[in-house]
């Protein structure tokens, strides 16, 4: 009875925050590059929290001292769908924004884009796009009546938050199911990005 009441108290509290746990743990790969990401990889929940949801990255994270922006040649997202709570609709806007961790001020891309379940979406730039040193990756979900298409994330309790969600674009909340601050899965690709001296994956664990 114990370990039922637990359980239910897990739920209840996922279904609260507006996201539900992803049974069994998925594991998933991007293409090949040096991708930027904060995610570990390993799919732990689905989140329909706020009309925007987002990551902000900070390019110091991946290479410290790194002060000069970077163009970005395509983005990642992964979404997961459950029919305990169907999706209304598949399409979202994809979107790039300049921006420090206090919010999104600029926008430099929207491309309306559909979700898949469990499977990578990408959106390519022909023309790459140009970042500053704090940028953001958002799904704007206004098109939804209830924060749909769901995004997936990882369940790691990570010391700074990068990922967060909104419904006004003003007061942004970090992503924070019962595992402690997670990361959606959202990742950008490079034009040119080299790790000399310090590696993506020696400088994760940290973040």
């Amino acid at each position: 009875m114990k370990t039922v009441t637990i359980l239910l108290v897990i739920f209840c509290s996922s279904i609260l925050a507006g996201g539900s746990v992803i049974d069994p743990v998925l594991s998933v790969d991007e293409k090949p590059g040096d991708w930027l990401r904060y995610d570990n990889s390993s799919a732990e929940w689905f989140s329909w929290s706020g009309i925007y949801r987002g990551v902000w990255f900070n390019l110091e994270d991946f290479v410290p001292g790194w002060a000069g922006g970077v163009q970005i040649t395509e983005t990642e997202m992964w979404f997961f769908h459950n029919v305990t709570y169907p999706w209304d609709t598949s399409d979202f806007y994809a979107e790039i924004w300049n921006g420090s961790v206090d919010a999104p001020t600029s926008q430099l891309d929207q491309v309306l884009t559909t979700a898949v379940h469990y499977s990578p979406v990408y959106v390519s730039y022909e023309i790459p796009i140009t970042v500053q040193n704090n940028f953001w990756v958002l799904a704007n979900t206004e098109l939804s009546a209830g924060g749909w298409p769901s995004l997936m994330s990882d369940g790691v309790s990570s010391e700074i938050a990068h990922s967060f969600y909104t419904n006004d674009f003003i007061k942004w909340h970090a992503w924070e199911p019962s595992t402690g601050i997670a990361n959606y899965f959202i990742a950008v690709l490079p034009v040119v990005w080299n790790l000399d001296g310090t590696t993506w994956g020696s400088l994760k664990t940290t973040f």
